[in-house]
C-alpha cells in the first residue's frame, strides 16, 4: 500500500476528532506564542537592566511569574491532548482490526502465524498511536515555530533573519536525502520484528516441550538469530539518524556561530541593542532547532506509516461475512446432512484433500470417521463448519445447500469438540458461557455434572470462578477436554461433531471423557473422527478415509469380516495396545522383584 494512500486512510480516523485537535491547535499556536515571549521578555529584561530601570525590572518579574503560569498549564493541556487523541485513535484501530479479523476466514488464520498478528496488534498499533499525536503535531508546530521565528528575526534585524533563512532549506534537504534510507530502514525493522514476536509466540506458548527436548541452547541460539537481525537494524538506524543529525547539527550550528558572529559586529556599531541581540540568539534556536528536528519527526511518520499499512493490510482481507454472525437460539430441527461428490484442495496444494466423498447423515444416527493421518478427516470437519467451500460436488443440509444458510445458523447447528480442548485464558465460567452466551450457573452446574467435570471442579478453589490460565494451562489434559465437552453440552445443538477427542488422553481421562462423550451423545446426531477404533465399535456407520477417499463403509462387524484397511487398522491398534499392556505389567514386575531394572532385563 503506497505511503499516500495509507495516510488518506489513516486521517479518516483523526477526522473523527476535529474537536481535540481543534484544541491542540490552539495550545500549539499559544505554545508559538509563548516561545516568542520568552525572546521578547529576554530583550526587555536586558533593556531594562542596561538602563538600569528598577522599576521596569520589577513589572517584568510579575510577567514573568504570569508567564511561567501560563507555560505550565499550555504544556500540560498540550501534553494530555496529544495522548488522548493518540490513545483514541489505537482503540478504534484495535477495535475495527479485531472486528475485522473475527470476520476472517479460517483460511487466513491458516496461512499467517498469529504472532504475526499480535504483533501488528500490538507494535504496529503502538507506532501508529504516537504519530498520530506527538509526532503530527510536531510536524505541524515546527514549521510554524520556525516561520513565526523568522518573522520576528525580520523585524529585529532582517539582513541577520535572511543569513539564517538561508540555511534552514539546507537543513530540510538533509532530511529528504536520508528520508528514503530512514523508511525502507523502518519497514525491515517492522518485518524483523513480527517474525521475532511469532518465534517468541511459538516458544513461550510450548514450555513442556521445548524442556522435555532439552532444546533450550537450540531455542537460545535462534532467538539471537532473530534478535540480531533486530539490533542491527536498530544499529543502521542509529547510523542514519546520526549521519542526518550530525549534518542538521554542522549546518544549524554554522548558522548559529555566523548569526552571532554579525550580530556582534551591529551591536559594537550601535546599529543593534544587546537585548534585541540575546532575543536574536534566542529567535535563532526557534529558527534552527525546528529544521534540524525534521528529518526525525518525517523517519517517525514514515515509521508509524508503514506500521498503519500492515494494520490495513489486515483490515483489507477479504472477509467471510459482512457482518459477525450471531448464534441461532432455541431449537434447531436437523433431519439429515447429505454430500455428493464432495471434493476439496487447499489453495496451492498438489492433490485434494477431499476427493468425490458422499455420505448421508440421518436425524439420531451415530457416524464414525477412521483411517490414518492426512487422510482428510479433519478437513471434512472444516467444510461442514462452513470453514472452507467444497471445488466441486454438493453439501445439503436438510434437503438446503449449506450455501444458502447464513454463518450463524449452519454453525449453530453443531457442537464440535475438537481434539485440543481449544479453551481460553480466564475463568471456568467463562469458557462455558462460550457455549451459551447468558446459561445460568444451575445449568452450568448440570453441564459439569454431565461431563464427570463437577467434581474437580468443586475441588478447586474459587470454584467456576478459578482462573484455569493460558489455554487451560492449570488443569490436565482430561480435565480440560471435559470442560469442553461440557461447553459442547450446554449449546445444545442437534448435530456432534467429535474431533478425535479422547487422542491425547490416558487411560484413566480417556474412560472418564468416554464416559462424558455417552452422555453428550444420547439421542444427538453424532459424526466422530475417530482415533482408536475401540471408541467407535458401537457406530452406527463407519468411513474409512483414506487419501482424500472413502475406501470402506460399514459397520464394525461387517468391516471386520471384509478384512480389508479397517481390519488391518483395528487389529494393528489391538496388537500395539497388548504390547504396552504386556510392558507395563513387566515393569511392573520387575519392580516388584528387583526395584531398578538390568540391563539383560530391559534389553539393553
Amino acid at each position: 500500500m503506497k505511503q499516500q494512500g495509507v495516510f488518506s486512510r489513516l486521517s479518516t480516523y483523526m477526522l473523527r476528532h476535529k474537536l481535540l485537535y481543534s484544541v491542540l491547535g490552539l495550545t500549539t499556536l499559544l505554545s508559538i506564542t509563548l516561545d516568542l515571549g520568552i525572546a521578547w521578555l529576554l530583550s526587555a529584561v536586558t533593556d531594562k537592566a542596561v538602563g538600569m530601570d528598577v522599576e521596569g525590572l520589577k513589572g517584568l518579574a510579575i510577567f514573568g511569574v504570569f508567564y511561567l503560569l501560563v507555560v505550565g498549564l499550555n504544556n500540560y493541556t498540550d501534553a494530555y491532548l496529544k495522548n488522548k487523541v493518540s490513545a483514541r485513535i489505537r482503540n478504534e484501530l484495535r477495535l475495527d482490526m479485531m472486528g475485522h479479523t473475527l470476520k476472517l476466514p479460517q483460511s487466513y488464520f491458516d496461512n499467517n502465524h498469529s504472532g504475526d498478528l499480535l504483533s501488528r496488534f500490538t507494535n504496529d498499533n503502538q507506532t501508529v498511536g504516537e504519530a498520530c499525536g506527538q509526532v503530527l503535531i510536531g510536524l505541524i508546530r515546527n514549521p510554524l515555530l520556525a516561520m513565526a521565528a523568522f518573522v520576528y528575526l525580520l523585524y529585529i534585524h532582517w539582513l541577520l533573519a535572511l543569513i539564517c533563512l538561508a540555511m534552514g532549506p539546507l537543513i530540510f534537504l538533509t532530511g529528504k536525502i536520508f528520508g528514503k534510507a530512514m523508511r525502507s530502514n523502518s519497514e525491515q525493522l517492522q518485518q524483523n520484528m513480527g517474525r521475532t514476536t511469532s518465534f517468541l509466540h511459538d516458544i513461550l506458548g510450548s514450555s513442556m516441550v521445548f524442556k522435555s527436548f532439552s532444546i533450550e541452547r537450540r531455542l537460545l541460539k535462534q532467538y539471537q538469530g532473530h534478535s540480531k537481525s533486530i539490533i542491527s537494524g536498530e544499529l543502521k538506524r542509529g547510523r542514519i539518524e546520526g549521519a542526518t543529525g550530525a549534518v542538521s547539527s554542522l549546518l544549524g550550528n554554522a548558522t548559529f556561530l555566523l548569526a552571532i558572529v554579525i550580530a556582534g559586529s551591529f551591536v559594537a556599531r550601535g546599529s543593534l541593542e544587546v537585548g534585541g541581540m540575546l532575543a536574536f540568539i534566542q529567535l535563532m534556536n526557534y529558527l534552527v532547532n525546528p529544521f534540524s528536528s525534521l528529518p526525525g519527526l518525517i523517519a517517525a511518520m514514515q515509521q508509524s506509516l508503514g506500521a498503519a499499512g500492515r494494520i490495513f493490510e489486515v483490515m483489507d482481507s477479504k472477509a467471510e461475512v459482512e457482518e459477525l454472525p450471531e448464534p441461532v437460539t432455541g431449537s434447531l430441527e436437523f433431519q439429515s446432512l447429505v454430500l455428493s461428490d464432495l471434493s476439496f484442495g487447499y489453495p496451492g496444494a498438489d492433490k485434494l484433500s477431499l476427493n468425490k466423498i458422499s455420505l448421508e447423515l440421518h436425524k439420531g444416527m451415530n457416524m464414525a470417521v477412521v483411517g490414518p493421518s492426512g487422510g482428510g478427516k479433519s478437513t471434512l470437519f472444516k467444510l461442514l463448519l462452513g470453514f472452507y467451500e467444497p471445488a466441486a460436488g454438493r453439501l445439503l443440509i436438510n434437503g438446503t445447500d449449506f450455501q444458502e444458510l447464513s454463518l450463524g445458523r449452519l454453525r449453530s447447528l453443531f457442537a464440535y469438540v475438537p481434539q485440543e480442548s481449544g479453551l481460553y485464558t480466564g475463568s471456568i465460567r467463562d469458557n462455558l458461557s462460550n457455549g451459551r452466551p447468558g446459561a445460568s450457573e444451575q445449568e452450568m452446574i448440570t453441564a459439569l455434572r454431565q461431563a464427570n467435570a463437577y467434581e474437580f471442579v468443586m475441588e478447586l478453589p474459587e470454584g467456576l470462578d478459578t482462573d484455569i490460565g493460558e489455554e487451560g494451562s492449570r488443569l490436565s489434559g482430561g480435565q480440560r477436554q471435559r470442560l469442553s465437552i461440557a461447553r459442547a453440552i450446554l449449546k445444545d445443538a442437534p448435530v456432534l461433531l467429535l474431533d478425535e477427542a479422547t487422542a491425547a488422553l490416558d487411560n484413566e481421562s480417556e474412560r472418564l471423557v468416554q464416559q462424558s462423550l455417552s452422555q453428550l451423545m444420547g439421542n444427538r446426531t453424532t459424526l466422530v473422527i475417530a482415533h482408536r477404533l475401540s471408541t467407535v465399535q458401537n457406530a452406527d456407520l463407519i468411513l474409512v478415509l483414506d487419501k482424500g477417499e472413502i475406501v470402506e463403509r460399514g459397520n464394525h462387524e461387517q468391516l471386520l469380516a471384509a478384512q480389508g484397511r479397517y481390519h488391518a487398522l483395528y487389529y494393528s491398534q489391538l496388537r500395539q495396545e497388548a504390547d504396552q499392556e504386556q510392558g507395563g505389567l513387566n515393569l511392573g514386575k520387575e519392580a516388584e522383584a528387583g526395584g531398578e531394572l538390568r540391563p539383560e532385563t530391559a534389553g539393553v
